[in-house]
Order: structure tokens, then sequence, then C-alpha cells
């Protein structure tokens, strides 16, 4: 069936066309913009089509590209928050070098001012952005920005999965490329790199726009450090380009590299790819705390109803979606993610979740550690950092407990020695035989012979707490290695545990004594 016009009206560059579509569109309906009415030489027209019934997946009714940008973009001086069509056009142009016929942009295609059709979109976001072409705009809706330009797009919480459910693109401003009209393309190549590793990017408006692969420009930022050489052919002279788009790499490096290990895996079926996912998310930020959890629950498989929540219900939609993702997977696969960051005190088997906000980078009351220092060097992604063969799996309540069995054991405190370890060194510290030795130099002695947690009596204070060093992944490290991750819980009432800030990497024979047990890990009492 085609599809209906329910707006067309002339483009005019000079206003900001704002666009109502709540007495014109059919509410929970799919629509696109028209690139064909959009860029004609002629007279421009905004020209918005409504399907009665699109079906998303791999034969779409339309060819389309869907937009991927941050509403407070990169402003100029005499704009803010609107839309400037002339950037819209040019997304137009790109779409057409690409056979697709039409964009979808949230500020043009959902009903801003209608509840339900908002919720009905949040719902299918997966599904409109994976059917379609993401196209990224880093600077927003105001203005193309140069690869060497800074912006905030890698950390905003819906760009995640915008950008890596499909093959996406990066629309950027040809300023500084000089890009050549008999070849219109340029080269980014990574000096010295036995890889060869390179991006290529094309123009589309010759000295105003061009785009590339999203996937090969973060590999380009991520092997050559932020840097790149500019080529237009093998015969030119080069040129040193800072390549800023995602931010400077020198304090970014975290934010990119979760990023670059997600796109790189997301797809070959691996526990890399959904650690990956889970890392990248817990660097983001949002307007609403409860989008940080809709602007993911697509990756993993999981619809939640954004109706039954509030905007800041972040905590209680996280609850939610990780018991429809141990249902879907039996695999808490978010612990690995962020196994050696401080807990969140509200929900210890996640990491610190960040303060959200529009207008600035996510907040930490914690230091976060640098993934890219995990234990290689940055180039490498997260398949050369570590491979966990096995995480545990369970079930999470209401309350945020996630029920476990795992290998475990009691542990006290030993201070017969306390060394602090260096995040950065690969030099493995001595440890008295029979103790555990954690990442920050402290030392536990196991206390193997004791009675599991069902069977002992129950605390009567906080300093007789009950410590249990938890295995929460196994796999292979440097070396082809077999090693165990494992956390410390602390039970704060008979039968409950939270996590602390102690983290162990251990050989995995050191396991041989441990017991399975059944635990949990809930909020910090």
């Amino acid at each position: 069936m085609e599809p209906k016009v329910i707006l067309e009206i002339p483009l005019d560059i000079s206003q900001q066309n704002l666009v109502d579509l709540s007495k014109i569109g059919s509410p929970e309906k799919f629509r696109l913009v028209e690139c064909a009415a959009l860029i004609s030489n002629q007279d421009p027209i905004l020209r918005i089509v409504q399907y009665e019934n699109f079906k998303f997946g791999n034969r779409p009714p339309a060819a389309y590209a869907a937009i991927s940008y941050i509403w407070q973009g990169n402003r100029t001086d005499s704009l803010s928050g609107t839309i400037v069509y002339q950037i819209i056009q040019q997304a137009c142009i790109a779409c057409k070098r690409r056979r697709l016929d039409y964009i979808w942009l949230d500020r043009l295609c959902i009903m801003q001012t209608d509840s339900n059709d908002k919720a009905w979109q949040i719902q299918r976001m997966f599904g409109i952005y994976k059917t379609g072409l993401p196209l990224v705009l880093p600077g927003g809706l105001m203005k193309l920005v140069r690869l060497d330009e800074e912006t905030d797009w890698i950390l905003r919480a819906w760009t995640l999965q915008e950008a890596i459910v499909s093959e996406a693109y990066v629309l950027v401003s040809a300023e500084g490329l000089h890009i050549p009209l008999e070849r219109p393309l340029v080269d980014l190549i990574v000096y010295d790199d036995p890889r060869r590793c390179m991006c290529r990017v094309e123009s589309v408006v010759p000295d105003m726009s061009a785009f590339c692969r999203l996937a090969d420009l973060l590999q380009v930022i991520r092997r050559g450090s932020g840097e790149a050489i500019c080529q237009m052919n093998a015969n030119a002279e080069t040129t040193v380009m800072h390549l800023r788009i995602f931010g400077n790499y020198q304090t970014r490096k975290r934010e990119i590299t979760a990023f670059a290990d997600a796109t790189q895996t997301i797809w070959n079926g691996s526990n890399w790819s959904r650690h990956s996912l889970w890392q990248s998310s817990f660097f983001r930020t949002s307007k609403r705390p409860v989008d940080m959890v809709f602007s993911i629950m697509g990756l993993f498989g999981v619809s939640l109803n954004p109706k039954e929540f509030t905007s800041t219900d972040r905590i209680r939609a996280t609850i939610a979606l990780a018991q429809e993702y141990l249902k879907r997977s039996n695999k808490a696969d978010w612990l690995i993610a962020g196994w050696k960051e401080p807990p969140d005190r509200r929900l210890s088997s996640f990491p610190e979740l960040p303060e959200t906000s529009a207008s600035t980078a996510p907040q930490f009351s914690t230091e976060k550690d640098d993934i890219s220092n995990e234990p290689d060097t940055s180039p490498y992604d997260i398949r050369h950092r570590f491979d966990s063969s096995w995480v545990p799996g369970g079930r999470m309540d209401d309350e945020g407990y996630f029920y476990f069995t795992t290998k475990a054991v009691r542990v006290a405190s030993n201070a017969l020695e306390t060394c602090q370890a260096s995040p950065c060194s690969n030099q493995p510290q001595a440890t008295p035989s029979g103790l555990l030795r954690a990442l920050d130099g402290s030392l536990w002695e196991p206390q193997t012979g004791e009675a599991l947690p069902e069977q002992r009596g129950p605390c009567h204070s906080s300093q007789g707490r009950e410590l249990f060093a938890a295995v929460v992944s196994l796999g292979f490290g440097q070396g082809y290695t077999r090693h165990a991750k494992a956390v410390l819980l602390e039970e704060h009432t008979p039968g409950k545990f939270h996590r602390l800030p102690i983290f162990f990497e251990l050989a995995q024979h050191t396991l041989e004594e441990w017991r399975d047990m059944d635990l949990n890990m809930g909020p910090v009492r």
C-alpha cells in the first residue's frame, strides 16, 4: 500500500518551519520525509508521508536513512536548538548517493506532543534504525562539523543503538579535506600501521559535505590515537589531520574505546558483543534518566512499555531490563562489563550509574577505570583484552537483588601485607601462600572449611558481617591462561548481600576448594 502524504509545505529556509503532526497524522504510525521533494532545485518542499502498516526488516516498503544526532548539538551564534534545513538537504543528497528515497528524523516523524505516539515509536526504535541506514550528524541539526571539530555525540544514550544496529555512515563538513573534483574521495590512513587501517571519505556536495563509514572512522581514530594522514592518492602529498569529531582522544579514550568495541563485535554472536554493549552504555548520558534503559533495550532483545515508567525511573527500568534479559539469555553479562568498577549503591550488581544530563558529560562520584588499559594498549579491541567463556545466570527480583549460583568462598581480611597495585602494571605481585590478593593490593584469607551461608547463624552487627569472594566470570587472559574474575560480597542482613569495590583476578586452579553457593547482590544497606 502506498503511503499517505500528510504534510506538504514549501520549505522556507529563513524560518524554523515548526511541524505539528498531531492534527494531520494518526498516532502510532510510521512516517518518513521524502528526499526528492526536499532537494528540488526549484522550490524545495517538506513532504512527510505516513504508512498504515510499515513492515520493519529485510524487505521494507521504503528505503530510508535514519538520522542519528543530538538535540543540543554544535551551535552557531544565531541558532539554538532549531533545525537548519540546509543540513537536512545535505543528508538527503547523501541518501540519494546510497539509493535511498527517504529520511527518518524524530523531530519531523514523531508526534512530539502525543505521549501514545512517542511510546509507540520508542518501542520500535531498534527496528527503525536496523531497517534503515543510520546516518550520523555528530554536530546536530544546526551545523555540519569538520572531522577535527569536537562534539558530544558519542556521550548520548540513544546514539549507541542508533549507530551500531546497521552499517552506519557519518556526514561531515568537507572543510579541510581538500577533496579533488576529478577524484571525489580521500583516504584517512594511520601512519606506520602494519594493518593498513584506513577510512575512505567520499564527497557528497563539493566543498560542502562528505561522508564515510562510522566503523572505519572509529578504528582510524583508535589505532592512530586521534591522528591520521589525509591522502588523496598514492602519489599525492599527505597532511596530518587531528580527528576530534567524537572528542579529544586523549581525554575521551575510554568512551571511544568502548564504542569502537561495540561496532566491531556487535553481530558476531559472541560474549564480546554483549560485554562491549554494556560497557559503552555505562559511559553515556541523557536528559531523561529512564532513556538510559529505553535506548539500549532493543540491543538485548527486550521491549519495555515506556508508559509504565516515569522519566526518572532509571533504576526500576534497569531492573525490568535485567529481569527480561535474564529470562532470554540467562547470562548476567553486565557483571563483566563493569566488574572492577565501584558498584552502584542502588543496584550493586551494576557498576556506578552516572548522573544524567543533556548538557554535560556523564558525572560519576568515583573515578572510573580506563578500560583502554585492560590490559593491552588502546588499538586492540575487547577480544584481545579478555575472553569470558562463562558468566552466571539467575534471576533478579523487584528490589534489584540478583540471585545466582557460583563458586565462592568466605574470606577474612589479612593485615600481614597490603600493597597498592598499579592499575597499569602487567607484572603480578607475589602473594603469600594461601592468601588471595585483590587488584588494590589488599590480602584476603579464604575460610575454605566454613559453613555455607544458609547453614550459619544470623549476623549480629556491622562489625560481624560476613564477606565472600564470588566468581563472576571464567575465561582466558593474556597468553591464553585460564583465569577467574571475582568480586567481594558483604552480607548486610541474613541471606542478603551487596557488592563491595574489591576485585580479584585469579588463576582458575585457585578455585579448587571453593564451593558452589547460592548468593545474591542487591542494594547497599
